[in-house]
């Protein structure tokens, strides 16, 4: 495989024409910088070829134009590739990297472990690419309306936690994630109105998304729905499935913005197949997280705390394989929903397990059961 120390020297000015750009020649492109992309602007990798971070450089590899401004990119399309963070050459060691990711105020220029990086866009795609080893987020998404993700393939070697999948943070609206599958050290998919200071890159809103087909074996977290200061609205979540060794589905909340309101409403659920991962992570791995008491994570949670409007869960599919206490449907203490309608739950314990498939513990004002 032929290497290309000097990636940014080739495909930067590429970039900077415009149009479509389609490399052909197959190879790992090294790249020391983040590299940029602008409006009116097709990226295309074909087959064999590679961006991936220099040892050392502890930089994004792709930012769009307007990330650090304050004025808008239009239409950007990222199309293949192999998008490497080459997380264990980049001197930074985990636990430490994770304990101290809040100390500091958001800085787009500080390295916070992201890869591709987008914000301020009307209209983006990014599909059939492959990202590895990630130090933080493998794609980051905030402050974009009219965009789609799909058939993306995260391969992560799970050396750090914070290694989310598609990350969104708001404003965001009108958007589409389809088949993502592989592994993460954290969430597949979350949607993230407002976040840690390492991730903010904006807060705001976040509605009329769809997320359909997510798969992953020993995941972590399938699809994470969070509210702490800023809506989710009208969000529908199809097709998780897999093996995960916390939760398939989670709406909850962080508590960046004390005080702020916790509210989701017009949220469907619809399509779940999935069970407890019967392993955990090798040795070499980020485990900081990894306790027995995750062991009690239900395949769909509504977390302590979370305010919803409507929410409705249906075709929920569990074949269980571990010995688990875990709950496949749970509405916590102190959550609070208005209209909750569930259809189509079941669940089967190959060890005989007896506990409830849907288990409300939370105030549910309206309940629909079919």
């Amino acid at each position: 495989m032929q290497i290309f120390e000097n990636g940014n020297e080739i495909l930067q000015p590429l970039l900077d024409r415009g149009g479509t750009v389609d490399i052909t020649e197959p190879g790992v492109y090294m790249v020391g910088k983040p590299l940029i992309i602008g409006s009116d602007t097709v990226l295309h990798l074909r087959a064999g070829v590679t961006v991936k971070a220099k040892d050392m450089s502890r930089c994004s590899l792709l930012d769009n134009g307007s990330f650090t401004q304050n004025t808008y990119d239009r239409n950007i399309e990222i199309i293949g590739g192999i998008w490497d963070g080459n997380c264990d050459r980049q001197g930074i060691e985990p636990v430490s990297f994770a304990k101290d990711r809040n100390m500091y105020a958001y800085d787009p220029h500080r390295f916070t472990g992201k890869l591709l990086r987008f914000a301020h866009v009307h209209g983006l795609i990014i599909r059939d690419a492959v990202i590895r080893d990630s130090v933080s987020y493998g794609i980051q998404i905030a402050d974009t309306e009219n965009f789609a993700v799909s058939d993306i393939h995260f391969d992560y070697n799970c050396h750090y936690g914070l290694t989310d999948g598609v990350h969104i943070n708001g404003p965001a609206a009108h958007g589409m994630i389809r088949r993502v599958h592989g592994i993460t050290n954290d969430d597949m998919v979350s949607l993230t109105p407002s976040d840690e200071n390492h991730a903010e890159v904006t807060r705001g809103a976040i509605s009329d998304v769809v997320i359909d087909g997510v798969h992953a074996e020993n995941g972590y977290t399938g699809v994470r729905l969070l509210s702490s200061g800023d809506p989710l609205t009208d969000i529908t979540v199809r097709n998780v499935t897999g093996t995960y060794r916390h939760n398939a589905v989670c709406l909850t909340h962080h508590n960046i913005h004390p005080g702020e309101p916790i509210w989701m409403d017009h949220i469907l659920i619809d399509g779940v197949d999935a069970s407890r991962s019967p392993w955990g992570l090798t040795n070499d791995c980020f485990t900081w997280w990894e306790t027995a008491a995750f062991d009690g994570c239900p395949m769909v949670w509504v977390a302590e705390g979370v305010r919803i409007g409507t929410l409705e869960i249906r075709n929920v599919r569990r074949q269980e394989m571990t010995v688990s206490q875990a709950r496949t449907v749970q509405i916590d203490r102190e959550a609070v929903i208005d209209r909750l309608t569930v259809s189509a739950l079941s669940h089967h314990f190959l060890h005989g397990k007896k506990i409830p498939v849907l288990s409300v513990e939370g105030t549910v004002k309206e309940l629909s059961v079919e």
